[in-house]
């Protein structure tokens, strides 16, 4: 009964929603017909991606991402990977948290309290680009260890000597700054105000656009795009480099090995290693190349944006991608806890509870 109730809440939404924005999002809403996904629709796939399926992976990859930062801070942070790997989770945990407040304002029912927050604007600023950001820095830090990893196999007697904790720090800090720094823009020029809404005869907490929006956004989308492919493209070709070396050690150690079971083990560790390689590849593919695909039309087509002609198809589009981010950001716990015993033992050291759960993990 109460799903019930909730879409027939939607489909009220859909046919009664007024625009609180320029006399322009009035004409846009006149084409709405012309769209390839309807008002209804989007509204139904908005509220099942990020208010059911996107809240769920979050809260799990919340408390995911703080299992491992305690782990890796347990084990210590010397060690570059450990370091690296607890970036990774830090910048995932701070996107989640951000993105569960996007969820939040995205949930349309909202508009029915008559609350002074335009929520629906107001996520930009405050959830969606935090979210964005984060990501684009895990996806830099996922370059970083591919990169370090492809260094080990290529070159094992100096990789220390090269990738120190201190150039470590300095590397990791720059694909924080770096990608921050890319929206510095869209701050300066956007801020939160109190704006009038002639359609609403009310005043809601909205965003504020100073001169220049329009270059500051695209800007914005071809900076996203760029960053975002120099991490798929180095990631992807790290990945390969390091597949391909790790076959021809892998044969030239089964063919010098005498011993069985020595053979064993190292076959064993190889492809654990593999293994691991490939799913970061994977999942980097999966889950990002729906964002730049994304960044890419933005610059490509002026209709496909946030108040243009193609909005629904826009809104629909980035939902999944955000569901996608999501995932990508909160399955390393599996992973790390499926293909490294030393992080399992000291997760299940660290915290006594789970050894219960263990067979169920």
């Amino acid at each position: 009964m109460v799903c019930s109730d909730n879409f027939v809440l939607l489909w009220t939404l859909s046919n009664t929603s007024v625009c609180i924005g320029d006399t322009d999002q009035e004409v846009d809403e006149m084409d709405s017909e012309d769209e390839l996904i309807s008002d209804f629709a989007r509204f139904v796939i908005i509220f099942v991606n990020h208010v059911i399926l996107d809240m769920c992976v979050c809260v799990f990859g919340i408390v995911g991402n703080c299992l491992n930062i305690t782990v890796f801070l347990k084990q210590g942070l010397r060690t570059s990977v450990n370091l690296s790997l607890c970036a990774m989770s830090l910048s995932d945990l701070i996107g989640l948290i951000f993105q569960i407040w996007q969820n939040f304002c995205l949930y349309l029912f909202l508009e029915q309290l008559d609350l002074p927050v335009d929520f629906l604007d107001v996520q930009l600023m405050t959830g969606g680009c935090p979210n964005v950001a984060m990501t684009r820095i895990t996806s830099w830090v996922t370059m970083f260890i591919t990169a370090e990893r492809c260094l080990s196999v290529l070159t094992p007697l100096n990789v220390r000597r090269i990738v120190t904790f201190e150039r470590s720090v300095v590397i990791l800090l720059v694909c924080y700054s770096i990608n921050l720094a890319f929206f510095l823009p869209r701050y300066a020029y956007d801020y939160l105000s109190f704006i009038f809404y002639p359609a609403l005869n009310n005043t809601k907490l909205a965003i504020g656009v100073r001169d220049g929006e329009e270059m500051i956004a695209f800007f914005l989308n071809l900076s996203h795009f760029y960053l975002s492919i120099i991490a798929f493209v180095v990631v992807f070709m790290n990945t390969a480099i390091l597949v391909v070396s790790l076959r021809r050690k892998s044969r030239w150690r089964k063919n010098v090995a005498s011993n069985k079971s020595q053979q064993d083990v190292l076959s064993s560790r190889e492809n654990k290693t593999m293994a691991l390689v490939i799913m970061v590849a994977t999942v980097l593919i999966i889950c990002y190349t729906p964002g730049v695909v994304c960044a890419f039309l933005e610059i490509i087509d002026p209709d496909f944006d946030f108040y243009a002609k193609k909005e629904n198809v826009y809104h629909v589009t980035w939902s999944f991608c955000f569901l996608f981010n999501s995932i990508n950001a909160s399955i390393n716990v599996l992973v790390y806890y499926r293909m490294s015993s030393k992080y399992r033992s000291t997760l299940l050291e660290t915290f006594p509870m789970l050894k219960g759960k263990k067979a169920k993990i």
